[in-house]
């Protein structure tokens, strides 16, 4: 009990020491970052060095945290026989090395140690790029290249998984929104949601899509007007603007009539409106409902205000 006391004291007091004295800590880790083992292999000592590396490489990054504060005979004895094997070196290549330093020169970096579920030196994790841990290597383990070995594969494992979880997931989310479109059961919110949580899709279904729920955008956007008031549709027609400069283009009939008629008396209404728009809207409108009954008078009054806007912007 007196050997324990003494040794308690003995590690408090040392303890005390390297708190209190900050060249003393930066000396050993210094030491530390000397070690054999960290010039065997591409060792990154930062760890936004390595989560950069790791993203450009693909790889997972295996994290080994020691201490320098003061010193740790289990670390030093991994470092010694297990980090600095050739098996290890070969076992590198398959991932991106960090090593952390736990020196109590910095307590945000300190705390990393524990932020990977660890409870001591040395405390080994597999994480991703953004920093996500995927798998920690438990304390009653054997310290060896083929345990760390099996922790990646793991990682690796979940990861396929995850992913291909991921795929069926998007893929079910394409057929609802495909199908809640077909039968217009979807609000525009419930759209776009399912459209982000499709995946990457083809540029074609992706263009085809994207047009649907913009066709829904622009129903949005006339159900808040009384479209029985004249004064409310150029009003409208500047939110469809709105949509036209940000490269949206409705595809279902209705849209596109409701889409370029809006445009074209929101312009109407403008000091200086734009000729070539009003050109493209108006050829919109008249390639598509030129036949419809009742709405040849309407595209008629627009191709005359356009030859009227054009000669007033030739006269300025």
């Amino acid at each position: 009990m007196h050997r324990i006391l003494a040794l308690a004291l003995l590690t408090s007091t040392v303890l005390a020491q390297t708190v209190e004295d900050p060249a003393l800590l930066a000396q050993r880790r210094a030491d530390k970052l000397a070690s054999p083992f960290l010039r065997l292999a591409p060792w990154h000592v930062s760890l936004a060095d390595a989560q950069r590396e790791a993203a450009r490489a693909g790889k997972l990054i295996f994290v080994h945290c020691t201490r320098s504060f003061v010193p740790c005979g289990t670390s030093i004895r991994c470092e010694r026989e297990v980090l600095a094997s050739p098996d290890f070196v070969e076992f590198a290549g398959r991932v991106v090395l960090y090593g952390h330093v736990t020196a109590h020169l910095d307590a945000d970096e300190d705390r990393f140690l524990f932020a990977t579920r660890a409870s001591g030196w040395p405390h080994h994790v597999v994480m991703d790029a953004s920093g996500r841990v995927l798998g920690v290597h438990e304390s009653h383990r054997e310290k060896s290249v083929a345990e760390f070995a099996r922790l990646v594969t793991e990682a690796e494992a979940f990861l396929a998984l995850e992913a291909e979880c991921a795929r069926a997931i998007e893929a079910q989310q394409r057929r609802r929104l495909e199908a809640g479109l077909a039968v217009g059961a979807l609000d525009l919110a419930t759209a776009r949601a399912l459209y982000a949580a499709s995946g990457t899709l083809p540029p074609a279904d992706a263009e085809r899509l994207a047009a649907a729920i913009t066709d829904l955008e622009v129903a949005e956007l006339l159900s808040r007007v009384d479209r029985f008031d004249e004064r409310a549709r150029p009003a409208v027609g500047a939110e469809f603007h709105a949509l036209w400069r940000a490269g949206k283009r409705p595809a279902g009939r209705n849209a596109v009539r409701d889409f370029w008629s809006g445009i074209l008396l929101h312009q109407e209404t403008q000091e200086r409106p734009d000729l070539a728009l009003c050109e493209e809207a108006l050829t919109q409108l008249e390639s598509q409902f030129a036949e419809q009954r009742g709405y040849r008078g309407f595209l008629d009054e627009r191709r005359a205000k356009l030859a009227e806007l054009k000669l007033k912007a030739t006269s300025r």
